[in-house]
């Protein structure tokens, strides 16, 4: 594992080094391999430290600026604009070249807890001033990875994995939250911050803690309504901001002139129009990828690609030999890595990044591209399910949402007080209802729902996982971009929310077109996934080609391009053998092994057996 973990003692009378063997635990926990880097400080009221990732050769997250005596540590990635960087460098006479990292503490010396409003990127930060006695903990606006803590009368700890706060001992006792899980089965993740874990919460996006002396003081200091307020640009001027804002936002990611990078390169159109920002003067700083089964589309179509453009491209196909050798060890790390969130299915995602770590500790992706662009049309499947699009659709109606939730065949796995069960989900849904009915209209709310939940449940859990081995970075979440997206006529909240309207679709299918054409030409004609290429979408016979193939003749593909209908019956296997191994462990929640359940069931059964077993 990897990432950050401190405790914060909160009364003046107990001394840190009390808390030193919890502390250590922490750290060791926070590590998938003893070659990690990492660091860790002791002071009087507090003990923090950090871990980065497998494939990093320094540790630059962790900084000490001594003449001011500020400690930082951070998860994730940080980006500090030109113009910032000037004010800090004049203001301290820095003459020296050094990275954003090594400025942090002079933003945090300079803007103390307004540092939030002055940095962009995907991260958690901890930052402590030992001379004022002061600290402040605080993530990204869209809260892009997870950070879990928990809290006493004694103490307040935080880390970037469940189990790390758990192996410290500091929790009397745990108890599974079945309400959380119950929100995970029927959501695909959690809607809340609860954890799976009582007791254990999730930071909320754009959340900041000032902490003086003990005393903690919480703050939201983003929302995604910053979002609203424009009057949509026209169609040239917003291809133009779109296109802008995402050149910017691959400028921060690959920054540094000497860093290699992994580009992931799919079938897809998201990673079409990542990979034409790079094209062609960085093709020799990155190495493609991709995974799937021999001859499916995520590896053909990319394969192509590299071959006509020269580029370096590998292939990880998930065939016989990597379902008996591979599958089982990466979905256990799937599982384990993601706090639980992430089920055996999505293994395939992990499996490739612990490959493409000895290449690059960095990782560009087109993760959120479809969420942006797609003009507020959602369609239920793993990203976003159909329970919460129901929920969207309904405004929030708690009545009918219990109604679903009442069908749900899950619900008999439970060993629970079932009333109980249903009153306290209902009761986290009125909490996420009375939030939404701050906003104005669906749409709005969809895109709240989309960009301070959906984006960080799912995907930041995914990534979560990913950051052990690679930091992973996406131009379609980076703040400065969409806040030029939010001024173009693209922004879904100006357009009834999941029309069908096929003008819309086709104008979603026309800026990717246009975003790839403006930035590299030849990428536009190589075909896609979608069973047709991006020229396709200019001329009149492509059109009627799209129309067919997308919207008039649409039909799920039989082709199972991951591989992934074996795993069902390997992974329950494997369950199988690992609860008789653990045999008389009490689970709040059960699965009947004698036949394959859900997925998300047979994940979450091994996961709340390891958690019972270690801790």
């Amino acid at each position: 594992m990897a990432g950050i973990a401190g405790i914060i003692i909160k009364q003046n009378n107990i001394q840190a080094d009390i808390y030193l063997p919890a502390f250590e635990a922490m750290i060791k926990n926070l590590a998938v391999s003893d070659s990690q880097l990492r660091k860790r400080h002791i002071g009087s009221s507090f003990l923090f430290g950090n871990v980065v990732t497998v494939s990093s050769k320094r540790n630059d997250h962790f900084q000490f600026l001594e003449s001011k005596n500020i400690y930082c540590i951070i998860d994730g990635l940080v980006f500090i604009s030109d113009h910032e960087k000037s004010i800090i460098r004049k203001q301290y006479q820095i003459k020296d070249q050094i990275s954003d990292y090594e400025l942090i503490p002079y933003l945090y010396d300079f803007y103390t807890t307004d540092i939030v409003n002055h940095i962009t990127g995907y991260y958690n930060i901890f930052l402590v001033d030992i001379t004022k006695h002061e600290s402040i903990l605080f993530n990204d606006r869209l809260g892009y990875s997870p950070l879990y803590y928990y809290e006493s009368d004694l103490f307040f700890v935080f880390a970037s994995k469940i189990e790390s706060i758990l192996s410290s001992g500091l929790m009397s006792n745990h108890e599974f939250d079945t309400t959380t899980i119950a929100e995970h089965l029927f959501f695909n993740y959690p809607l809340s911050d609860y954890t799976f874990i009582r007791g254990i919460h999730t930071l909320p996006n754009a959340t900041s803690l000032s902490i003086n002396r003990q005393k903690i003081k919480w703050k939201k200091y983003w929302g995604v309504e910053e979002f609203f307020d424009f009057n949509p640009a026209g169609k040239k001027e917003s291809l133009r901001l779109i296109n802008d804002g995402l050149k910017t936002a691959i400028s921060k990611i690959i920054s540094d002139p000497g860093k290699e990078i992994n580009l992931s390169l799919t079938g897809g159109w998201d990673s079409r129009v990542v990979l034409s920002l790079l094209m062609p003067e960085y093709k020799d700083r990155f190495r493609l990828y991709s995974f799937g089964a021999e001859n499916s589309d995520d590896i053909l179509i990319p394969q192509y690609i590299a071959k006509k453009e020269h580029l370096h491209y590998d292939p990880y196909i998930l065939n016989q030999d990597y379902l008996d050798n591979e599958f089982i060890p990466s979905a256990i790390k799937t599982i384990e890595l993601s706090n639980g969130t992430r089920n055996y299915k999505r293994t395939h995602y992990l499996y490739a990044i612990q490959k493409i770590a000895d290449f690059s500790d960095l990782l560009i992706s087109g993760i959120f591209g479809d969420e942006v662009i797609k003009v507020a049309h959602a369609s239920g499947g793993t990203v976003i399910s159909s329970n919460a699009i129901n929920l969207i659709k309904s405004d929030f109606n708690i009545d009918q949402i219990l109604t679903k939730f009442n069908e749900s065949e899950f619900l008999s796995s439970f060993r629970t007080d079932q009333k109980k069960l249903k009153e306290k989900f209902a009761s986290r849904i009125s909490v996420l209802r009375n939030k939404a009915n701050e906003f104005d209209s669906i749409s709005q709310k969809y895109y709240y729902v989309r960009f301070e939940l959906n984006l960080r449940k799912y995907f930041g859990n995914e990534v979560n996982s990913y950051n052990d081995y690679v930091y992973c970075a996406s131009p379609f979440i980076d703040h400065d971009f969409l806040m030029l997206f939010a001024r173009t006529m693209y922004l879904g909240i100006h357009y009834p929310f999941n029309s069908n309207d096929l003008r819309l679709k086709m104008m979603a299918t026309l800026l990717y077109t246009n975003l790839t054409r403006r930035n590299y030409k030849p990428l536009v004609f190589y075909q896609s996934s979608r069973g047709y290429s991006m020229h396709d979408a200019t001329t009149s016979v492509g059109k009627i080609k799209i129309l067919l193939k997308k919207y008039l003749l649409s039909k799920k593909s039989s082709i199972d391009g991951f591989n992934t209908k074996p795993t069902d019956e390997l992974f329950l296997n494997y369950l199988q053998d690992f609860v008789k191994t653990n045999n008389g462990i009490p689970l709040s929640l059960t699965a009947d092994l004698t036949g394959a359940k859900s997925p998300d069931i047979n994940s979450m059964v091994y996961w709340m057996n390891r958690i019972e077993s270690r801790y």
